[in-house]
């Protein structure tokens, strides 16, 4: 979903110190990162041994490093000789000549084969597909398909804003008159809910306006406000299945456990497998997993984050949406939460879920991790409204920064170019992925029934 960088950081200090000059601001970003949980959490790990990231054939020593980056340890994921070149460029595309003129103050070193540990033949496949990627980009940069477009943004907000404050004025005005406008209060803020959630991922991608800043601000509001959720916290995680999405250890969408396991590699002892909520996920997803995942998420995950990593605009937003519980009433409050976790989650869980995890120490390419472990769900006007142009999924692992509703327009050239390469590229209707996504958690359940 998205990135936390430099940008984001500076945006919470001025927010919250709106008289710091700049030496000031850079010092506290300096401190701040330095004495984030995430450094508290690599400092351990990383003292003692070298750590070093392979971009475009050089190894860059981010020992130190680490404990400043901003977006976490995300680098970690490329510890063990994975190029990092496309990551890299993808990851801070609307901010890449600030991120390599920081890299140029490293220290870094030509790396060896032996030290990338490809077979010559994977290698020379890796090295033909960056090649061949980055001739696709410059081409999709050619014709405009990386630039944001701030008016359409606009419409998106507009809209999910009409929708909500209908729906809020419905379920406070005449929600006590009838059950009828109760219910359809209900059902209006659900949906204005998703979709502002759809609105805030693409905005932590930094694909609206373009400006991180601007962007980092609806994405905030949009999570925080409306849905109760951190955004800086959802970055930190996200951003992780950006980088290797389906790996088993590495990709934070599949440590659900031990509610949810999407694939059996998952579980690693059989006391863990033996669990009920396991043995039964396919009939509880729906009813109480989702709301347990949201609810866990807003008071527990996102509210020690935003409050140890004193993100204190996050904080405000989600104080803000728990006065939508004096206005709405407990019950309705709850009933629009465990919708709309259903909504969100049920459409999150529909590209990549039912598909095989990477297993540890593999080493796969970029558009490797793309195109063998995400599926595309088939176009139609309301697939695409519903989902908030998240259909396109292939697209927009390959290009995180890109608008999302431009994916469509670049699905032929990607198709082309997975051909070319002789690489799948998953497409299915809506219903059929949500059949492949249940009977995957069936047959997980089943697996581990038999354990």
């Amino acid at each position: 979903m998205g990135f936390i960088l430099w940008d984001d950081l500076t945006l919470n200090l001025k927010v919250s110190n709106p008289n710091l000059d700049e030496s000031d601001l850079r010092e506290r970003m300096i401190s701040k990162t330095t004495t984030s949980s995430v450094s508290d959490s690599v400092e351990g790990k990383c003292e003692g041994r070298k750590l070093e990231v392979l971009y475009e054939g050089y190894f860059y020593d981010v020992t130190d490093f680490i404990k400043r980056h901003p977006g976490g340890n995300i680098i970690e994921l490329y510890e063990n000789g994975e190029d990092a070149t496309i990551a890299i460029q993808q990851f801070h595309y609307r901010s890449l000549k600030m991120v390599l003129a920081r890299m140029k103050g490293l220290p870094k070193r030509p790396a060896t084969i032996e030290e990338i540990g490809l077979p010559s033949d994977v290698k020379a496949r890796h090295d033909e597909l960056t090649k061949d990627f980055l001739a696709l980009t410059a081409e999709l940069e050619s014709q405009g398909l990386m630039d944001a477009d701030p008016k359409r943004f606009l419409i998106r907000i507009f809209q999910s804003l009409i929708m909500f404050t209908c729906g809020l004025a419905i379920s406070f005005y005449l929600g006590d008159l009838s059950f009828i406008f109760r219910t359809v209060g209900v059902i209006l803020m659900t949906l204005a809910g998703g979709q502002y959630l759809w609105l805030g991922h693409e905005g932590g991608h930094n694909s609206f306006t373009g400006n991180p800043k601007i962007d980092r601000i609806v994405q905030i509001f949009s999570f925080g406000f409306v849905f109760g959720l951190s955004a800086s916290s959802w970055n930190s995680t996200h951003s992780k299945h950006h980088a290797m999405p389906q790996h088993e250890t590495k990709d934070s969408d599949l440590k659900t456990m031990p509610l949810i396991a999407f694939n059996k590699r998952l579980v690693r002892d059989l006391k863990q497998g033996s669990k009920f909520w396991l043995h039964y996920q396919h009939l509880l997803f729906v009813f109480c997993d989702t709301l347990i995942v949201t609810l866990t998420w807003k008071f527990n995950h996102h509210l020690k984050f935003v409050i140890k990593n004193t993100c204190w605009l996050d904080l405000f937003c989600m104080v803000c949406h728990y006065s939508l519980v004096a206005v709405l009433g407990l019950v309705d409050w709850m009933l629009i939460t465990w919708f709309g976790s259903i909504y969100v989650l049920g459409n999150l869980i529909l590209s990549h879920t039912h598909l095989p995890v990477v297993e540890q120490g593999k080493k796969l390419h970029w558009v490797e991790y793309s195109l063998y472990h995400t599926t595309n769900i088939r176009s139609s006007w309301w697939v695409d409204w519903w989902t908030g142009h998240l259909n396109y999924q292939i697209e927009h692992h390959l290009f995180p920064t890109m608008p999302e509703y431009k994916n469509k327009l670049c699905r032929d050239k990607v198709k082309a170019f997975a051909k070319k390469h002789g690489l799948p590229y998953h497409l299915c209707s809506y219903w059929e992925a949500v059949k492949s996504t249940y009977f995957n958690l069936e047959h997980v359940a089943n697996e581990l029934r038999h354990l």
